[in-house]
């Protein structure tokens, strides 16, 4: 029981940080456009900062759906912590603890943007050669980041044949 509290406290203390470091870096990028006289912060041919209010998914899928989908895209996302969180009760793998964490901060921080704001905060642009990837957020880079690392410790748990340990 000892090692289970221990396992959802690091799993606490990585989703909070995460969860922190996203809200850290909104809140200042929303102070910076507050006044609506920068559109744009040019940092390198590369990377932009721009501020856009996302109230759909990634790329901006399904944006404009309204109230209602902003609380399904809610209850979706705490569903998802949910089933993370009860997925760790038989998970041993730090890794997995790590990425699973990181998903849970991530999310967190999304959702604390749709109950504020009612859609998603999002400023990271980046370009190349006429190429534009979608707009981001910090929030953002630890889920994909998490998803990346807990498929990796998937496939690694299996080509050790560790998944039937315990």
């Amino acid at each position: 029981m000892e090692i289970k509290i221990k396992n959802y406290f690091s799993v606490f203390a990585i989703s909070i940080s995460a969860f922190l470091l996203d809200f850290l870096s909104k809140y200042k990028i929303i102070s910076i456009f507050k006044g609506g006289d920068i559109e744009k912060i040019y940092i390198n041919q590369f990377l932009d900062l721009v501020l856009v209010f996302n109230t759909g998914i990634s790329y901006g899928l399904f944006s404009g759906g309204g109230n209602l989908q902003r609380w399904i895209l809610v209850i979706l996302s705490l569903g998802i912590i949910i089933f993370l969180l009860n997925f760790l009760k038989n998970e041993n793998s730090l890794i997995s603890r790590i990425s699973i964490s990181l998903i849970i901060g991530g999310a967190l921080g999304n959702i604390y943007d749709r109950f504020i704001y009612g859609a998603v905060v999002d400023f990271i642009s980046l370009h190349a050669k006429g190429f534009s990837w979608y707009i981001f957020n910090i929030a953002d880079i630890f889920i994909v980041l998490g998803v990346i690392l807990f498929i990796l410790s998937q496939i690694f748990k299996s080509n050790l044949g560790l998944e039937n340990q315990k």
